[in-house]
């Protein structure tokens, strides 16, 4: 994927570059990223997520000699980024001026009709020439649930979770036959055709079905729940995520969480932490309030955290905390002594 990028006379000042739609998409819950230019110098730029840029590109655009007003070719490749400043526009040189001639008669000609020529199409003229296909709308609401466009079409999307990834490959109706889409379920990506509910009936059957409107429902809801791509790939699992299916969805989570679940998106969150990782509070803060979490929740779950009986959390110092304890073990003990204690208890009663 590549994106260009004009610079300001703010970027040129500060080192930064602004966190444009394509930025945030690639670079959603990371503080760090990778800058590598064309003679393959690297830079490290910090992501500032509260200002809305990177900062740390100043010594790129010092060595480029760049301007305000100039652009440069972002080139998505992996963890990395390639950077290329494209070429400035050629000075015109200055003409000479030209010796002022005598006024001669005007010799009057006579008046041609002008003919108004109609070009035509692109189409018509290269009809063999294949047309350029804008990714879906739906991908900005995928991006927030944590699905990140490798290319197209078939749009193929890829949500990273540990060790392993969902992949999905979406076709808009009418964009192509299912046919095109049985090589990534042999593969074992989930393979949807994405249309209005309106138009669902239409949808082949044998694939997957998707909505823009369960989309955006869905992305209403993780600001109240912990959403994550499981939960979208359970939907997927059953064929069909329409506004029914995540209607379905929400009721169980209310059933499920209700008051708790500002809580267990707090432990959602912690989860991607490596084991034995230094905490800093602020940083929690500020990756809590990208997901819609208030800081007041973090200060809360870390102190909850820290004591028993959960003791995930060693506190360091003021504002920093040690990661003893991956939360899935946690959880999972802390179900084991929930257990004993319910069996104890039935001892006591029945004594």
């Amino acid at each position: 994927m590549t994106a260009r990028y004009v610079l300001t006379s703010i970027c040129i000042q500060t080192g930064t570059m602004a966190l444009t739609a394509s930025l945030r998409q690639r670079l959603l819950g990371k503080e760090r990223v990778l800058f590598v230019d064309e003679d393959g110098e690297v830079y490290e730029g910090e992501v500032d997520w509260k200002a809305g840029v990177v900062r740390g590109l100043a010594p790129y655009y010092a060595k480029r000699r760049l301007a305000a007003n100039e652009a440069i070719l972002l080139h998505f490749r992996g963890e990395e980024i390639e950077l290329k400043a494209l070429p400035r526009a050629p000075l015109r040189a200055p003409q000479p001026e030209k010796p002022q001639e005598k006024p001669k008669e005007e010799v009057k000609e006579p008046e041609k009709k002008r003919v108004r020529v109609t070009p035509y199409p692109k189409e018509v003229l290269f009809p063999h020439e294949p047309k350029a296909l804008e990714p879906p709308g739906a991908t900005e609401d995928l991006g927030r649930l944590g699905f990140f466009l490798e290319g197209g079409p078939p749009w193929v999307y890829k949500a990273p979770l540990g060790r392993r990834q969902v992949v999905l490959a979406l076709l808009r109706l009418g964009e192509g036959e299912a046919a095109l889409l049985r090589p990534y379920q042999k593969e074992g990506a989930y393979a949807a055709f994405l249309a209005p509910e309106s138009e669902k009936g239409a949808v082949p059957h044998g694939v997957g079905y998707l909505s823009p409107e369960a989309l955006s429902r869905l992305v209403r809801l993780k600001a109240r729940f912990p959403i994550t791509p499981l939960d979208l790939e359970d939907l997927l699992r059953e064929g069909r995520v329409d506004l029914e299916a995540v209607e379905a969805l929400e009721d169980r989570l209310v059933a499920e969480l209700s008051e708790r679940g500002a809580f267990a998106a707090f432990l959602l969150l912690l989860a991607k932490r490596r084991l034995g990782e230094v905490l800093l509070l602020s940083d929690l803060e500020a990756e809590a309030l990208e997901e819609g979490l208030v800081p007041q929740v973090v200060r809360q779950g870390v102190e909850l955290l820290s004591k028993p009986p959960f003791l995930v959390l060693k506190r360091l110092a003021p504002g920093e905390f040690l990661l003893r304890q991956e939360v899935e073990e946690a959880l999972s003990d802390l179900q084991a002594f929930a257990e004993g204690l319910k069996a104890r208890l039935s001892r006591v009663r029945g004594a």
